[in-house]
């Protein structure tokens, strides 16, 4: 069952791994999170995590957040920021098939040091989240790496345990912050004819080879492009378009659900029901009637 304690729930599951810092002595690095989702999961409801600061990484997938009402949209690939005191959820979205890290910070402390930092120096670098120009961004490279890394050090039981890990925690902070600082690349016109392409032929299984004639790349070369330019893989972006385009049809047509599977190229009325409900946690039939 799921604890609350300062504003933190520590919920773990077979599909969810949360490493607690607490018991190590840290008061300023409280958690960090990963979940990796096959399925859609419920909702994330609005919640405060109280003097704390709470940034997300998507490793995979898509998510929608609000921030005090406001929406935002993430992709793979995207960090996204929460700010101490600022209620937050995925609205009534719910918590969308992909990887996700979140790590929680604590507001540091007059005369305490933060992560091995001086009193000074720790809320320099904290300030630094407040000034941001935008909550949300592409993440660097290097920060996937440095959160898999922490997770190794976690389970790496040696003296040297906590130093590598409040290295690691500081390097990914720096990271993020670097890349607060980098525009967003936008799609190429070889993606976005790509793109275009699956839009208009919503009505087949697109194959990989397909796209990547479209794309006048090889299948490998388009599969990487695509995810890091659009930020999930080819198949997955198909899949998320009809399943966006069933939703439509769902809310506003009068078609069965046998012809909006049809229609949308899937070979069954079982593989639609199966797939939809996977990236909504809805069969067509329960998203129809709510």
């Amino acid at each position: 069952m799921p604890t609350k304690s300062d504003s933190v729930i520590v919920d773990r599951s077979k599909d969810r791994r949360i490493l607690d810092f607490r018991p190590l002595g840290f008061r300023d690095a409280v958690v960090l999170g990963r979940y990796s989702y096959a399925s859609a999961h419920d909702r994330l409801e609005d919640h405060n995590h109280g003097k704390m600061l709470e940034i997300c990484f998507l490793e995979s997938g898509k998510q929608k957040y609000t921030v005090e009402g406001k929406s935002y949209d993430l992709v793979g690939g995207d960090l996204f920021v929460t700010l101490p005191d600022e209620t937050h959820g995925t609205g009534e979205t719910p918590e969308e098939k992909g990887t996700l890290f979140w790590l929680l910070l604590s507001v540091p402390q007059a005369r305490h040091r933060y992560l091995g930092l001086t009193a000074v120096e720790g809320r320099q670098l904290f300030e630094q989240f407040s000034k941001l120009p935008e909550r949300q961004f592409r993440a660097a490279s290097s920060i996937k790496k440095t959160l898999y890394n922490i997770f190794s050090a976690f389970d790496d039981d040696n003296p040297l345990r906590s130093i590598n890990l409040k290295n690691l925690l500081l390097r990914f902070l720096l990271d993020v912050l670097d890349s607060s600082r980098q525009s967003r690349p936008a799609a190429s016109s070889t993606i976005r004819d790509v793109q275009q392409y699956i839009a208009a032929n919503s009505n087949k299984m697109l194959s990989l080879r397909q796209l990547a004639d479209v794309a006048n790349l090889s299948q490998s070369r388009l599969k990487a492009r695509f995810k890091a330019e659009v930020g999930i893989p080819p198949a997955d972006y198909i899949m998320r378009h009809k399943v966006e385009k069933a939703k439509h049809l769902l809310r506003t047509s009068r078609q069965n659900i046998t012809q909006i599977a049809m229609g949308l190229g899937f070979s069954s009325t079982q593989y639609f029901a199966v797939t939809f409900k996977r990236y909504t946690g809805k069969t067509p039939s329960e998203y129809r009637e709510s």
